[in-house]
């Protein structure tokens, strides 16, 4: 039996899987803020299914992962699968990035998993390049690299890199101080949401939150403003990455952010994203949405550990 989790800034999912397939009446939820790290929450997990005889874990961590070691970025529990597999008696004990567990589940999307916003589905090949781009609590990317039935996702930790001269000369224009945001992340991910939707509206108080409820309920002008701005802002992203990863199979959206504001106003992305640009292989980008939050559990259940 496979305990698989996808552990996040905020919050931890944490399931029970056998040869690729998850037990959906074992996936529970679990709020980071009340534990003190990951070990608290797997016992807690594991006392409540006393019946499951778990050898293996499978855990997508949001961090960068080397040698069996693991960082949380946004939140500071470490994570060694060395010591976690002593803990438990576990077999074997594979870290991930999440975005790459997502990524090794992206191959087995169908339409049912996506909402197409944008773009023209590619050929069927058995040789595939895909993006998974992850905006929520933080931000990083995955590439997916399919060959035949083999799928390899590159890490990456992509929200550390300097902000493109192209969005910071972006953020000016809508009179938002560009040294705000000096890395991806910064502008990109939960927090950074809030803080360019506080520079455009000019109200301090405002989060990213209120400022999509607001665009859903009609409402255009400050907060509002604020939210078609920031689509525009994450079309040129998706832009710059499309050009540096040449994604022949399309993107895929997913974290709370990206995913909200895609799906609240995903005109001015797609205006921005799919502008002319003669050095890109498709004049239609294909962006997709994930539809299921919980799609990282599956790709640490079918990885071929």
């Amino acid at each position: 039996m496979r305990l698989v989790a996808d552990i996040g800034g905020t919050n931890a999912r944490i399931a029970l899987s056998a040869d690729g397939v998850i037990n959906s009446g074992s996936i529970q939820r679990f709020s980071n803020d009340e534990w003190d790290r990951l070990d608290d929450v797997l016992h807690a997990y594991c006392s409540a299914h006393p019946e499951a005889a778990i050898d293996e874990m499978v855990i997508a961590v949001a961090g960068p992962v080397n040698a069996g070691f693991a960082k949380l970025t946004n939140r500071n529990w470490a994570i060694s699968a060395r010591e976690l597999a002593g803990r438990f008696s576990c077999r074997t004990v594979t870290l991930l990035n999440d975005l790459s567990a997502l990524g090794h589940a992206v191959p087995a999307f169908d339409r049912n998993d996506v909402v197409q916003i944008c773009g023209t589905l590619a050929p069927p090949s058995t040789k595939r390049r895909s993006l998974v781009v992850g905006i929520g609590t933080g931000f990083n990317i995955s590439q997916v690299i399919t060959t035949g039935g083999t799928t390899v996702c590159p890490p990456a930790e992509a929200g550390h890199i300097s902000m493109p001269v192209s969005i910071a000369s972006k953020l000016q224009t809508y009179g938002c101080d560009p040294t705000a945001f000096p890395t991806v992340e910064t502008l990109f991910s939960g927090r950074g949401f809030t803080a360019f939707c506080r520079q455009m509206s000019g109200l301090p108080d405002v989060t990213g939150t209120v400022a999509i409820a607001d665009y859903a309920a009609g409402q255009r002008d400050t907060t509002g403003a604020a939210v078609e701005a920031y689509a525009s802002l994450v079309g040129l992203l998706l832009r710059e990455l499309s050009l540096l990863y040449m994604p022949s199979h399309g993107m895929v959206l997913a974290g709370s952010v990206a995913c909200a504001v895609a799906t609240c106003a995903p005109n001015p992305l797609i205006e921005v994203l799919q502008a002319p640009c003669k050095f890109r292989i498709e004049e239609s980008p294909l962006v997709s949405i994930a539809k299921d939050d919980g799609a990282a559990l599956f790709g640490c259940a079918t990885f071929k550990a």
